[in-house]
């Protein structure tokens, strides 16, 4: 099992075949405690624990130098390890950085607790150290054993490791930090981001530094291990000062010294180059000497120029070519190229502050030059605003251009006015032609003459000649002379007389009954008593005539009893009107003037409440005159007309009393021509034209009655229906007209709003001055007037004269500039940015592009407002390294010192120099974009550059301080 033993108050283990002797020089290895412990202490624990307990001695180092050739092998591997080892060191350095830095800072602060509070809290143990006990049984060199070469050697490697492997790291993270658009979201990640931007312009020469630094700090730590005790009579805080410092104090030393090894070689190297060598092609001769630059000149201005730049100065050198071959050279259609003597300055064309700033104190020195050049600049801004006037466009042309479309416009608008009055006369017109026929009918006599006429169609022309031959019939019948039997009737008359109600004398010509009793037979038995029947009345026949005069009296006193409310009466009546008929029927020759009778009465009289059965008794009650025409009374002709159109029943009445009548055509003529008559005075309006809805109206209360004329109700629906549509064609036309006229209306108020009717109450000039002085609703009238004056030449040349007119006006001043006015950057800049898109809706692509060429050309005078703080010339004169300065005032005191300083400055001034050829380059390439592009990409030294990475070295240094603290 291992072997444990105590030793200064720690334990360490031992493999259990390790000898006494060899314990004990393991244990000589070890560095000594900063207090010795106590007599006797570590034998009493190991005594008391049963351990082993050996006696330590003081490792002794091997005092031997160490050698890059040694005589042996032996000392070539001892060498090779010593530095390996530092290496090896110096990488766990690298890792175990961080937790030994958190480790220092913890001791720091429990320290404090402990000497504030008297409290004895462990410190905490750093990473380095446990690693070191870990790789303790590793085989290698102790560093205790060390001698003070190889020591140093070790120390070398160890920080010069640390240095150059965490230096390469930051290194490498450089690009990705420099290329970053946002901060790290980490704080370690911001320091890490930090220390690595050193690292972007010159990784390897910063890295170089870094390695120098390193090495220089591990002799610095040697010596400081060498020379201070471990525990100083002054206090532990010496040493722990001293750990901080010497890897400081060794690191600025060697960068001070590697800065002036390298500014003295360069010094060396490039004086005989710069001294004889000329100026390459870009740079022109000397405008004093008319001699070629020295390259000491060219590269003094291209430092000075560079350092008063505030951008990358490769990128401004770009900017400077591009934007004055943008001048030079234009691509645009269009734009005019701008010579060189026109050409802004090369300050203005890079945009950068500092170079603006720079040739702001040259203008200052040299105003003339710059003046006349600002001056050409000016000068060919104006003339491409000037050249967008045109004298010779005739401006009128814009007003009449105006006049013409509203013209065109107003005359479609009457057009369509026109042809809205001539279709509402047109629909009139039909209006008016459907009524005509109706005008001369509206009136009473018309209705009253085709009454006359229906009444003699139906009465003259058929009911009396029905009724004569009726009659005609009845009494050339053979039988009328005839004796006919009238057993039946005389039954009849018994019957009657036998019911309740007898028949009344004054119900029948009582004459006629006489008569007809008188023909009653009456047998008799005579002689009385003789039992021999005899007749002794009448033959018990009757003619037929009297008997169907018979007929004429049973009618209307059947009538009279119905009338009285003698039902009995009237049933009797038509018993005997029966009986009566029986007996004419049968009788022969009265056949065919029954089957005529039949005819009329079906015709004329089919039922008693029928309104021509009506007509046609009261017109045989009527009787006739002396002259024969019948008496009309009673029912004239002119009423016949409306008695039959009266309702449905009556009017029904009519076609079947005219049916095969030879006046039928004409009845019917005449029943519309009455029918037209009452429908004119009803629907048609005082202007002569139907009226849709009192022709309906007069089509509805008459539907029953036209119903029973068929062709007349055709007719008359063809009539409403094309009242109908005319109204509705005449409202329709005489919509369209109105919606005509109130378009002419709006759109001559429209006209009178729109581009037209501002440019024909005003001066084209005036408009323009308008539209480019409005923020609102410019752009839609600017295109109003666009699509007014496209289709004109004429017009559009002046609209853009006057347009031009109103910009040129508003951009430039009072000033004269060669034969313009001065062109202000600020107007047409604002009118840019206000009206640039107006403008390029009035101008053509190449025009605007003049006009662009122009903005741009000023633009670049806005740039110098730029302003960038300027440092010192310090840059353009020797400067006196801070260390020599500080130790000159070190042995000579600050003020004698700083005496010395500042004579030995004055003297460096005093030599003679290239300043005054170098301001001539730099005059020059204000001037010439190729030259000041020139000095711009010259490659020089940059002063500035980190030599290497001071916030590396005091990472180190404290990482070293933290594991120091702790001890062992």
């Amino acid at each position: 099992m291992p072997q444990l033993v105590d030793f200064e108050g720690q334990q360490h283990e031992f493999p259990d075949d390790f000898t006494p002797a060899d314990i004990q020089r393991a244990l000589a290895s070890v560095p000594a405690a900063a207090a010795p412990p106590a007599p006797g202490l570590g034998a009493q624990n190991a005594a008391a624990a049963g351990r082993l307990y050996v006696t330590p001695e003081a490792p002794q180092p091997i005092d031997r130098p160490a050698s890059l050739l040694p005589s042996s092998v032996g000392g070539a591997v001892r060498d090779f390890t010593v530095g390996a080892q530092g290496v090896g060191k110096g990488l766990t350095d690298i890792v175990t950085g961080p937790f030994d830095l958190a480790a220092g800072a913890q001791n720091l602060v429990t320290g404090g607790i402990n000497k504030v509070f008297g409290t004895n809290i462990a410190p905490a143990i750093p990473a380095s150290k446990l690693v070191e006990k870990a790789t303790s049984v590793l085989p290698g060199i102790d560093p205790a054993t060390m001698s003070r070469s190889e020591k140093l050697a070790y120390d070398v490697n160890r920080f010069g490791t640390q240095a150059a492997g965490t230096g390469a790291m930051l290194a490498q993270r450089a690009p990705q930090v420099a290329e970053a658009a946002a901060r790290s979201d980490t704080a370690v990640g911001r320091v890490l981001d930090h220390m690595a931007r050193l690292y972007t312009e010159a990784p390897a020469r910063t890295l170089v530094g870094d390695t120098i630094g390193g090495i220089s700090a591990g002799v610095a730590v040697n010596a400081a291990d060498d020379f201070i005790p471990e525990h100083p009579v002054g206090g532990d805080w010496i040493k722990t000062t001293a750990n901080i410092l010497a890897p400081l104090v060794g690191g600025a030393g060697a960068n001070t010294l590697q800065g002036t090894v390298e500014g003295l070689a360069g010094t060396i190297r490039n004086l005989a180059s710069k001294t004889f060598a000329s100026a390459p092609a870009p740079i022109p001769l000397n405008p004093n000497t008319k001699a070629p630059f020295i390259m000491a000149d060219v590269d003094r201005a291209a430092t000075k120029i560079q350092a008063a730049a505030s951008g990358a100065p490769r990128a401004l050198a770009q900017d400077v070519r591009e934007n004055a071959a943008a001048l030079a050279r234009p691509t645009e259609a269009g734009a005019t190229p701008l010579q060189s003597s026109a050409m802004p300055t090369s300050g203005l064309l890079s945009g950068d502050p500092g170079l603006i700033t720079a040739e702001h104190r040259a203008r200052l020195e040299t105003s003339p030059d710059f003046i006349k050049r600002d001056q050409n600049v000016k000068a060919e801004a104006a003339e491409r605003v000037e050249s967008m006037r045109d004298p010779e466009a005739d401006l009128s042309s814009v007003m009449r251009r105006a006049a013409q479309v509203r013209e065109e416009r107003m005359g479609a608008a009457e057009s369509d006015i026109l042809q809205r009055e001539d279709a509402t006369r047109a629909v009139d017109r039909i209006r008016a032609v459907q009524g005509e026929p109706f005008g001369a009918l509206a009136n009473s006599e018309v209705k009253a003459n085709a009454s006359r006429r229906l009444d003699e169609a139906l009465v003259d022309r058929t009911y009396v000649p029905a009724r004569a031959e009726k009659n005609r019939l009845f009494d050339s019948a053979p039988g009328r002379a005839e004796e006919l039997p009238a057993d039946s009737v005389f039954a009849a008359i018994d019957r009657i007389r036998g019911s309740a109600n007898n028949l009344a004398p004054g119900t029948v010509p009582e004459d006629f009954m006489r008569r007809l009793n008188a023909l009653r037979p009456q047998i008799v038995e005579h002689p009385p008593e003789s039992g021999q029947m005899i007749n002794v009345g009448g033959p018990g026949t009757a003619l037929g005539g009297d008997l169907a005069d018979l007929r004429k009296f049973i009618g209307p006193a059947h009538q009279q009893a119905q009338a009285r409310g003698n039902f009995d009466l009237a049933d009797n009546l038509q018993v005997l009107r029966r009986a009566v008929n029986r007996t004419i029927e049968e009788a022969p020759g009265y056949a065919e003037a029954n089957a005529n009778y039949g005819q009329f009465a079906e015709r004329f009289r089919p039922e008693r409440n029928d309104e021509m059965a009506k007509f046609t008794k009261e017109l045989d009650r009527g009787g006739q005159n002396a002259d024969g025409e019948l008496n009309r009374g009673a029912n004239p002709p002119s009423d016949t007309a409306g008695r039959f159109l009266a309702s449905r029943e009556t009017a029904a009445t009519v076609p079947r009393a005219l049916e095969g009548s030879p006046a039928a055509e004409a009845g019917h003529a005449a029943l519309r021509d009455y029918l037209r008559a009452d429908f004119a005075k009803s629907a048609l309006n005082p202007d002569g034209t139907v009226n849709s809805i009192r022709a309906n109206a007069w089509s509805q209360n008459h539907a029953d009655v036209l119903a029973q004329f068929p062709a007349v109700r055709g007719e008359f629906d063809d009539i409403t229906a094309a009242a109908r549509r005319g109204e509705q064609m005449s409202a329709q036309a005489r919509a369209d007209l109105e919606a005509a006229r109130t378009a002419r209306k709006a759109t001559e108020a429209e006209i009178d709003r729109s581009a037209v009717g501002t440019l024909l109450r005003e001066d084209p000039r005036s408009v323009a001055q308008k539209f480019l002085g409005s923020k609102y609703g410019a752009d839609a009238k600017l295109d109003e007037i666009n699509a007014l004056i496209k289709s004109d030449p004429q017009a559009l040349r002046g609209w853009k004269a006057a347009v031009s007119e109103v910009l040129a006006d508003k951009v430039q001043g009072t000033r004269q500039i060669g034969e313009t006015l001065e062109v202000q950057f600020a107007r047409l800049a604002k009118e840019f940015k206000d009206n640039e898109a107006l403008l390029a809706k009035t101008f053509s692509p190449e025009e605007m592009n003049n006009l662009r060429q122009a903005h741009k050309i000023l633009s670049y005078f806005k740039e110098a407002e730029k302003r960038a703080s300027v440092g010192s010339d310090t840059a353009e004169k020797l400067n006196i390294p801070g260390w020599a300065q500080l130790a000159v005032r070190h042995f000579k005191g600050d003020l004698a010192g700083g005496g010395l300083i500042k004579r030995f400055k004055l003297l460096l001034e005093m030599l003679p120099s290239n300043k005054q050829n170098a301001d001539e380059i730099i005059h020059m390439a204000w001037f010439d974009p190729n030259v000041a592009a020139f000095l711009l990409e010259r490659p020089v030294k940059n002063p500035n550059l980190p030599q290497y990475n001071i916030d590396l070295r005091r990472l180190i240094a404290a990482a070293n301080a933290s594991r120091e603290s702790q001890g062992d």
